[in-house]
């Protein structure tokens, strides 16, 4: 087996206090203790907001500490858009229900060997999306995938992390209805009936859904996946699918690939970006190659 070359580096654990209902807390000193075993120094930050997780980001610089966020995905996503300013690199760990975008990444999903795979990692560079003004890593969708967000976002603490998408996606069926759609792909117009709009940077979403399935991290691209000619009673026959990433058949449900996409109607519908609103339609959607700088080991 060749040797691995280990790297000697400082590092700031910026923290969720609530993923996983409050255990990612708890994964803190794990985290800690296996990167100083390898040598490395390390401070800790509790977040106390979303805005808060984004100003250490900010505050971070291209040659300082190492942010490993220990979260799930809205963590990672608060740390990056502070990263992609200050140039900082950021470090992943699995600490969330979800963890996609570290699936994306070909990352493992068990803390301590995530962890120790860290002082032996390559540094790369992936895309961000934007909707609007507003940096995400994942997903922004429109319509039925938004209001699953939601119940899933507000899913009881029973509910496991391997589901509590497809809890959110049931409740969210009984009430979202098709509507017309305005998008256009880079400059392309297109107009459909459909139930949603799923814009993809990393492409996954729901504690491993592909809803993008060609999406990827470094091609200057974005995916847009529309749910268009699928009957409401389907959509419980698909969910496998999107497990697999089998669920395009460019009828029922169509993808594109794009660096523009603009949703110019329905208007005033909210936009959930790597699980949390931000913003109403209309909105132009758009990539920034290579603006983030992340650190990861990948699995096995």
């Amino acid at each position: 087996m060749p040797h691995r070359q280990e790297t000697v580096r400082e590092a700031l654990i910026v923290a969720n206090p609530t993923a996983r209902n409050g255990r990612a807390e708890a994964m803190v000193p794990v985290a800690a203790d296996i990167l100083r075993g390898h040598g490395w120094s390390v401070d800790v930050e509790i977040t106390r907001s979303a805005e808060h997780a984004s100003e250490i980001g900010a505050a971070g610089s291209p040659d300082g500490p190492v942010l490993v966020a220990l979260g799930g995905d809205g963590l990672v996503a608060c740390v990056a858009r502070g990263a992609i300013r200050s140039g900082a690199v950021v470090a992943p760990l699995p600490g969330g229900r979800g963890c996609d975008f570290m699936r994306a990444l070909g990352a493992s999903l068990d803390l301590r060997e995530a962890a120790s795979g860290l002082p032996f990692a390559t540094e790369r560079r992936v895309d961000v999306g934007m909707a609007g003004e507003t940096p995400f890593l994942g997903v922004a969708t429109v319509g039925y995938e938004s209001r699953a967000n939601e119940y899933a976002n507000d899913a009881p603490a029973w509910v496991p992390g391997a589901l509590v998408y497809a809890y959110g996606g049931a409740r969210s069926l009984v009430e979202t209805r098709p509507f017309d759609i305005d998008m256009s792909v880079d400059g392309v117009p297109r107009r459909v009936e459909g139930w949603s709009i799923a814009v993809g940077n990393s492409g996954r979403y729901g504690a491993g859904m592909q809803v993008n399935p060609g999406a990827l991290l470094d091609d200057g691209e974005l995916d847009v996946t529309t749910v268009e000619n699928v009957s409401r009673w389907k959509f419980p026959i698909l969910l496998p699918r999107y497990f697999r990433g089998t669920q395009v058949d460019g009828v029922g449900i169509r993808a594109d690939r794009g660096r523009e996409i603009e949703i110019a109607s329905p208007a005033g519908r909210v936009v959930y970006a790597d699980g949390d609103p931000v913003g109403q339609t209309p909105m132009r959607f758009t990539v920034r190659p290579e603006a983030l700088r992340v650190l990861v080991a990948p699995a096995g």
